[in-house]
């Protein structure tokens, strides 16, 4: 098992063995040299082994910010990503959970996980548009090599108001759930359903495609057609309803080409925040003659 593969990254499990010599202290943090290991051989120069170490601080920092804040990863999200390193790994949790390395895997995944919760908590700080100008300037540098459309729709959803104490019986919440199907099939409203069974508002989408939707909400969407309420399915604690409550046409690298851009934007917008946790009471202190 020499890699460990996850949605957010990638590190060796090698790399967790390598020399812990300390390479660089900031506050009362150390950075060591196996936080750079693997991203260096022996072509790599003292110039870039100080960029990386130069990343290895904004880290810190972005961690002092997270404890500051207190933000951790959610218990079931932690787990979900272990799962995923496993199932990368062909190996079952259980597998896993009893390599030697298990707990130094858990705390990376964890730091991983709490520094993209970070970013996006600093990004909606942001208010990042894109210009049409900007669209037409990369679609002139990256034209479409073919004409390729693609289908999105928006979806709404109710999740209902299912209170334990009202219906605290399998057999009484399967009966609701059948009063409602059966509303449904007489071509009651969306409106109307989200009046009478709704906990919450209606909530409705971004833009998305079909395909990349989870597999449950595939399955209840295939049917459907436009405005069309679907019959409610459970996920795991919320009975939901859902119907299409739009749908266009796009053009495919239209779409990647704004992409590209609303994330390059966003990287700049958080990398800039990043340098502002460089404050004149920072203490930095890098130790070149061990690179």
């Amino acid at each position: 098992m020499k890699y460990l593969l996850t949605l957010i990254f990638v590190f060796s499990l090698n790399a967790l063995s390598v020399s812990n010599s300390i390479i660089a202290i900031v506050n009362d943090s150390v950075i060591t040299y196996d936080s750079i290991a693997d991203q260096i051989n022996k072509d790599t120069t003292k110039t870039q082994k100080l960029a990386l170490i130069d990343q290895q601080i904004d880290i810190v920092l972005q961690k002092e910010k997270i404890q500051a804040l207190g933000i951790k990863p959610k218990p079931e999200t932690l787990n979900a990503m272990l799962k995923n390193i496993a199932k990368q790994n062909n190996l079952t949790l259980a597998q896993l959970q009893s390599n030697d390395q298990f707990d130094a895997i858990v705390e990376r995944t964890s730091q991983e996980l709490s520094l993209q919760g970070l970013k996006e908590i600093i990004l909606q700080q942001s208010d990042i548009t894109i210009t049409q100008a900007e669209i037409d300037e990369a679609l002139a540098i990256n034209p479409a090599s073919e004409s390729s459309t693609l289908k999105q729709i928006k979806v709404a959803q109710i999740v209902l108001n299912i209170d334990d104490k009202k219906y605290p019986s399998p057999q009484l919440i399967k009966e609701y759930i059948a009063k409602i199907s059966e509303q449904i099939k007489n071509n009651a409203s969306f409106s109307e359903l989200a009046k009478q069974y709704s906990k919450g508002p209606v909530t409705e989408s971004v833009w998305l495609e079909k395909t990349k939707l989870p597999e449950l909400f595939q399955q209840q969407l295939l049917n459907l057609g436009l405005d069309e309420a679907s019959a409610p399915f459970k996920i795991e604690q919320d009975w939901l309803i859902i119907k299409i409550a739009a749908e266009r046409e796009v053009d495919a690298h239209v779409l990647n080409i704004k992409a590209q851009l609303l994330q390059t934007k966003r990287n700049a917008f958080f990398q800039a925040w990043v340098k502002t946790l460089r404050t004149k009471n920072l203490y930095i202190d890098i130790f070149e003659h061990k690179l």
